[in-house]
Formats: C-alpha cells, sequence, structure tokens
C-alpha cells in the first residue's frame, strides 16, 4: 500500500537513528550513490554560477537534511554567511547538530520543521533554498501546495530554490513517491506563486528512471536492470582503489550520455533525474 507522508516520516526517524548510532565517521554518514555524487555536485555547481545564485556570502536553508548530505555539499564547495537545515524528523536533527562547525564562519543551525505545516516560520528569508528528494515524498495533495506556498514564502526576492524533479509527463505513483507530471508540477509551483527558471538533467542510471514514462516492463525495464547491475559492481568490489574506478567509470558513462542527449533533445525530455530552478513571481 503506498505510503502518507507520516509514515514515509516514521521510516527516516528509524533511519537516521540507525545511521547516527553506526556511524564511526562522517565519512559513514553517506546516503546517496558516489556515482550520482560525482555527476549532480559539478551540475549543482554550474546552475549555481549559471543563474548567479547567492551562495557565497549568502543565506542557504537545505530542506530535508537528513543525514547532511547537501549541509556537506555546500560547506565543502562554499562560504555561505548563514546555512539552516531543517528536517520533520527530529532524529536527522540530533544527528547533525553533532557536526563540527566550519572554520569559514558559516553560520550553522539545525532546527526539526514540518515545511507543510501552515504555521511554518523560520523567521528570515534565503538567497537558495536546496529541497532535495523531498517533495515527492508528500503524496497528499493539500500538504504539497501547503509546502510549496510555505518555501516560497522563505525565499528572497531575487533568490531561488533548487528541487530534484523527474518531471515525467504523465504522474506515477510508487511506494514511496507520488512523481507528478511537469504539468502538474508547473500548475503547483505557479499557484504557490513561483516560476520555472532552469532545468538541469542528471543521474540517468544511478537513479530510479522515474523520468521515463511507460510501462515497467518496457524502457524502465531496461534503465533498472543497468541500475541494479552497476550497484551489483560496487557492491563486488572489494578495495577501495577498485571501488574508485568503478565510480569513475560509471560516472564517466553518466556523462557521456547527458553529453550526447543534451545535444538532441531539451534537459526537461531527459528519462533522467533533474535540477529545477524556482523563483518568486
Amino acid at each position: 500500500m503506498p505510503m502518507t507522508q507520516q509514515d514515509i516520516q516514521r521510516h527516516y526517524e528509524q533511519e537516521w537513528k540507525r545511521l547516527s548510532d553506526r556511524a564511526a565517521t562522517g565519512g559513514d554518514l553517506r546516503y546517496s550513490s558516489p556515482i550520482e555524487d560525482a555527476v549532480v555536485y559539478p551540475a549543482y555547481q554550474e546552475l549555481i554560477a549559471d543563474l548567479k545564485i547567492r551562495v557565497q556570502g549568502g543565506s542557504v536553508l537545505d530542506v530535508g537534511c537528513g543525514s547532511g548530505r547537501w549541509v556537506r555539499y555546500f560547506l565543502d564547495r562554499f562560504q555561505p554567511r548563514r546555512l539552516v537545515g531543517i528536517d520533520v524528523t527530529q532524529a536527522s536533527v540530533d544527528l547533525l547538530r553533532q557536526m563540527e562547525p566550519p572554520n569559514t564562519g558559516c553560520e550553522l543551525r539545525f532546527e526539526r520543521a514540518d515545511i507543510t505545516d501552515p504555521r511554518l516560520d523560520l523567521g528570515e528569508t534565503f538567497d537558495l533554498i536546496n529541497v532535495s528528494n523531498v517533495l515527492f515524498h508528500i503524496p497528499e495533495e493539500e500538504l504539497y501546495a501547503a509546502a510549496l506556498a510555505n518555501l516560497a514564502g522563505h525565499l528572497a526576492p531575487d533568490g531561488r530554490m533548487v528541487t530534484t524533479e523527474y518531471l515525467p509527463r504523465i504522474t506515477m505513483r510508487t511506494e514511496w513517491m507520488l512523481v507528478r507530471s511537469r504539468y502538474h508540477f508547473e500548475h503547483a509551483v505557479r499557484a504557490a506563486g513561483l516560476r520555472i527558471v532552469g532545468v538541469r538533467a542528471f543521474s540517468i542510471f544511478s537513479n530510479d528512471p522515474m523520468g521515463l514514462d511507460g510501462p515497467d516492463d518496457g524502457a524502465r525495464k531496461s534503465f533498472n536492470r543497468v541500475r541494479n547491475l552497476s550497484q551489483t559492481m560496487l557492491k563486488s568490489a572489494n578495495d577501495d582503489q577498485t571501488r574508485q574506478f568503478l565510480v569513475d567509470f560509471l560516472a564517466e558513462i553518466e556523462r557521456a550520455v547527458l553529453m550526447f542527449c543534451r545535444e538532441r533533445i531539451a534537459d526537461v525530455d531527459m528519462p533522467s533525474q533533474k535540477l529545477v530552478a524556482l523563483a518568486r513571481n
């Protein structure tokens, strides 16, 4: 039976606590594919540069901060003046409050917050609101609309919100996600007083191929087979050098396919996940 937002919240309360209890070092907190990281991190940096998003010296809100993947990304590659991480689970907040503050003078703060709560008020606006793998985990339509409206209200006048979306032509429901169609998504962000100002595709094989329309026994089946084989290869590596070679090799395949596709079709039509940048109307 498909999960509700509360089901997903309960899962991650347990997951972030499990991750925290098992972690011996900061590296143990990784909760993403290293192949995807190798592709999406440079793509995000290019998007920030192209849209002139104020991250360096600016204020950043990381929504659904989880185990700190994007917190570390912004701290490692930029020097924001302030970085606030919020998550609907207290376990995530407790986990990240153990993080060593950066030496850059960045003000780092973590809070428990529910972006679907109509009373949400963080007391400030942000130059960048990062919303990675969050919105499609809010299947209830009224909560989804409330989340978009809340985030729009916390965006600085010249700020940008970047969310990860698939943007298929039809809406698809899975156990974990309601992947809204590009038309549904565009209508929803417009209703929240936002507009799309950039789309950047990434991660063709290292993530779920939810950008593909059609039945699971068609192209989606082939894409999933490649994804599963890639994961099997990584798990079979018995030393760090072999594992790193495989990560580099598979990430290079991702980049090559993206470059080939980008010369022929728009990023919105890619089978991959996308970084979608939004601005206030």
